[in-house]
Parts: structure tokens; C-alpha cells; sequence
């Protein structure tokens, strides 16, 4: 980059713009060497490769940052001796346009070659939320330096090449100077909202009390309910597939009984969400971590907080007491156990959990399209944060009769809606009692990029049991 001062035209008296000419030739020439750099979080726009047309962030969050190291290669002497600083622009490709333009979304703050000399390079963290997801950037570097020809430098001139910048490819990019990357927000996990549709009209929770003859093991429960069920035997909680099973409306003991013994069975009839429980047998060491890295573990100790920690298979509904037992004695909600406020499903515990403890957890699910299935025409519904601004994605909602989704019962694809964050969806349910069915959503979100290429972000629901219950759903 060269800067001369202008020559004039003046007669012999040193005034400029007469006719009499004496023309000064002289004139100091400022030659700016550019100090060259390669980007590191960032790569060149080629789309002849044949591979990812360029570096890619999968963004989870507003709090992510992209972090963009600068390594001068080459002219580094030119800081010195024009005391310049650096600092870059980023860009991003408009594709109603289908052109980069030169209206910056992010612009660094300058920096002085004093702050990295020692090793030629400097990173910035670029905030995820100081550019526009989704989208392709390109990365512009400047620099400001004070004239090196000795009139502008006595004048104290300084120079700032950001007017300078220019680029034929793609509207605005320069391949031999800029920097390309893109950025993505990943898809949003489906969060499945109730809708109705499994509910009558009556929601009615009962207690029943048996009294077993000696040695009984089969136990005849109500046809009527809906659900599941908390089965009690001497004042002790029962697990399921560890005490009992149960098929149809009928109980069968692991163990037979005795003369005063007393079963209680707490259901609720037609109505309202569908009682769920969960069992959690404690069969190997509990993993510990800290807070929110549970995975898929039913049991975690955080080691942020102290605390014991159980999760529901799906999400309570809000508003309602979760019922707790430990071993078969319950425990106290609000002294020995209480919900998550920032978890709805994460339970914490003030006591320990030990191999070997059977943990059951009863509660109303935020959805009632679960367990007892007491319509053939069931309508699941869910919501996404963020609304789509284009349709580069799709839902995929599976029935399958496992909860490994081998073996497929219902597939159905639903495009993304720009603008709208509902999606619904309603399948036919046919089978005997007792059948057992599980569903999930899928949200695949694709981002088609300069070069054609395409990323794909994945997130899944939570998986949900559905059980027949009445074979009156497959009347005609």
C-alpha cells in the first residue's frame, strides 16, 4: 500500500494554481507493507475441494464463544515502524443477495503489537451472540498507522486501510487476504406439551384395600384403571419387575402371602394425565459428576452441591407433589427430598443412596399421550424455543414397539414452519391390552452452505411409553 503527497502546481513564488508554471516534481512516497497473517477458527472459502466448504461452529448457546487466533507470518517489522495496530471486521454472506456485503456484523477492538510480539499471535474470542446465526462469514483485517512521509507525519496523519478493503469473489471476498468460517445455532431439543387428547373427562385418584388368603400370589386389580398404580403390601411400596408383574388387570406376587397380610392399591380412574412411576434399582456404583452432567444416569451424585440426586424417566407436571419411596418406606417431600427448580425431572436428595436400594418414584407427567392409552387416535404435540427462519429442517416422529426404536411401529416426517415454534402430529394406535408402545421426536436441522455443502444438527425428545389398556380402543 503506498501513499504519496500531491504534488502542485505553482509559479515561482511559491503560489499554487497560477498559470505561470513551475511545476515541483517532488514528493515524499509512503510505502504501508501489510503484515500477513493466517487465521486459526477459520479457513479459505474453496468450494472445489470436494469436502466442508470451510471451518464450522455448532453454536449450543448465547454464552459460546468463537475463538479466532491471528499468526503473523510475514511484515511484522511494518508495526514498528509505523507504529500500527490491529484489528479486523467479519462480514457475513446474504443469501437473498447471494453475495457477502460490506456492512460488518463484528468489529474487534484494535490491538498494539506490544500486547503480542513475543510470539506473533493473538486470539479473540468472538461472542456467538454478537453475530446473526444462522450464517457464513468472512474475516477482514486492518490496520491503523501513521504515515510514514515526512509532511503527513509532521501533521500527525494516520491512516485506517478498513477503507480499503475490497474482494471480487462471492460480492466481497478476497481468497489471497480473508478468512472464511460459518456458524450455526444447533437444533433444539423437542419439548413434548400436553394437548388432551389421552384424557376423559373425570380425574379421580382411589385407594383400594385387599385382603389376601394365606398363600395367594395372583391379585385381581380394577379393570378400570388408568395408568399406573402404587401397590403397597404391609404398609411397604412394591416395585414392579422386582415384586410383581402385572398384565391386564391382573397382579402376580413374587412371594406368596400370609394370613394378615394387607395390599393397598393407589390408582386413578379415567381422567386427567396418567398416574406414571418409575423404579430405579441400584444395581451398580453411582456415577458422580458435577451439576447437570448426569447424562442418562437415574442416579448421580453431584459433587458441585453434595447431594444425592434421582431423575424421572419423563417430565412431572408443574404444580404437583412427586411421591418418593425408598425401600419401600416413603419419604418426606420437602425434608427428605425436593424437586429441582432449574430440572423439573432431577429429584435431590438430603440422605445417601447405597447398591442395592430400590427407589421408586410415583407423579403426574406433564404430558398425558403416556402410559395408559385409552384412545386409538392419540395427538402428540411438542414446541421448540426458537422459531425457524427458514425451512432447512425437518421432525421425525417414531413409534416403535422397543425403546431402542428397532423395530418401527409409525415413521412421519413434519417440515419446519417458519415462524412457529407447535408441532403436532396424530397416529392410529391398534393392538391387544398390554401392549406396549414407545415414541420420540427427532429434530434434524440442515444449513446449506455457499458450496452446497450440508450440516446437519440432530437433538431428540425424551422417549415415551404408551400402553393399551382397554381393547375397547380398536372398536368398530
Amino acid at each position: 500500500m503506498r501513499y504519496q503527497e500531491r504534488i502542485y502546481v505553482q509559479d515561482n513564488m511559491g503560489i499554487r494554481n497560477k498559470d505561470i508554471l513551475n511545476v515541483n516534481m517532488s514528493s515524499d512516497i509512503c510505502v504501508f507493507e501489510s503484515p500477513l497473517f493466517s487465521v486459526s477458527g477459520a479457513s479459505k472459502l474453496d468450494c472445489s475441494t470436494g469436502a466442508t466448504s470451510g471451518t464450522s461452529y455448532i453454536i449450543s448457546a448465547d454464552t459460546q464463544t468463537i475463538p479466532l487466533t491471528f499468526n503473523f507470518t510475514a511484515n511484522t517489522q511494518t508495526f514498528i515502524d509505523t507504529e500500527s495496530t490491529f484489528k479486523f471486521n467479519i462480514y457475513q454472506y446474504n443469501q437473498g443477495l447471494s453475495a457477502f456485503t460490506n456492512a460488518s456484523v463484528y468489529q474487534s477492538d484494535s490491538i498494539g503489537y506490544s500486547a503480542f510480539s513475543a510470539t506473533n499471535m493473538t486470539t479473540f474470542t468472538v461472542p456467538s451472540s454478537g453475530i446473526s446465526l444462522d450464517g457464513e462469514f468472512i474475516i477482514k483485517g486492518s490496520y491503523n498507522f501513521g504515515v510514514c512521509t515526512d509532511y503527513l507525519n509532521r501533521l500527525g496523519k494516520v491512516v485506517d486501510t478498513i477503507v480499503y478493503l475490497n474482494g471480487t469473489e462471492f460480492g466481497f471476498y478476497d481468497n489471497n487476504l480473508d478468512w472464511y468460517f460459518i456458524a450455526i445455532k444447533e437444533a433444539e431439543t423437542p419439548i413434548f406439551t400436553d394437548n388432551g387428547s389421552n384424557l376423559t373427562n373425570i380425574n379421580t385418584l382411589v385407594q383400594q384395600v385387599i385382603l389376601p388368603e394365606e398363600g395367594q400370589t395372583i391379585i385381581i386389580i380394577p379393570s378400570l384403571i388408568v395408568g399406573a398404580f402404587v401397590l403397597t403390601f404391609n404398609g411397604s411400596t412394591l416395585a414392579p419387575n422386582l415384586d410383581y408383574t402385572f398384565t391386564g388387570n391382573t397382579v402376580t406376587l413374587f412371594e406368596e402371602t400370609v394370613s394378615d397380610d394387607t395390599i393397598t392399591v393407589t390408582y386413578t380412574t379415567a381422567g386427567g394425565n396418567n398416574l406414571t412411576s418409575d423404579t430405579i434399582d441400584i444395581i451398580n456404583p453411582i456415577v458422580s459428576g458435577i451439576t447437570d452432567g448426569q447424562g442418562s444416569n437415574e442416579t448421580y451424585f453431584n459433587t458441585t452441591t453434595g447431594k444425592y440426586e434421582i431423575y424421572t424417566s419423563v417430565v412431572p407436571a408443574t404444580g404437583n407433589d412427586i411421591i418418593v419411596m425408598l425401600n419401600g418406606a416413603t419419604l418426606a417431600n420437602g425434608i427428605d427430598y425436593y424437586q429441582s427448580t432449574s430440572n423439573p425431572s432431577r429429584i435431590i436428595l438430603e440422605g445417601i443412596i447405597l447398591v442395592d436400594d430400590v427407589i421408586v418414584i410415583v407423579y403426574f407427567p406433564l404430558i398425558s399421550t403416556i402410559n395408559g392409552l385409552n384412545t386409538n387416535t392419540p395427538t402428540v404435540s411438542w414446541t421448540i424455543e426458537t422459531a425457524p427462519t427458514q425451512v432447512n429442517g425437518y421432525f421425525n416422529f417414531l413409534v416403535s414397539y422397543d425403546n431402542l426404536f428397532s423395530s418401527t411401529y409409525y415413521t412421519t416426517n413434519i417440515d419446519y414452519i417458519t415462524g412457529n415454534t407447535a408441532y403436532a402430529v396424530t397416529f392410529t394406535a391398534t393392538g391387544t391390552v398390554g401392549t406396549t408402545l414407545y415414541y420420540r421426536v427427532q429434530n434434524i436441522k440442515n444449513y446449506i452452505t455457499i458450496c452446497e455443502d450440508i450440516l446437519t444438527s440432530t437433538k431428540y425428545s425424551e422417549v415415551i411409553p404408551i400402553t393399551i389398556q382397554t381393547n375397547s380402543i380398536n372398536s368398530y
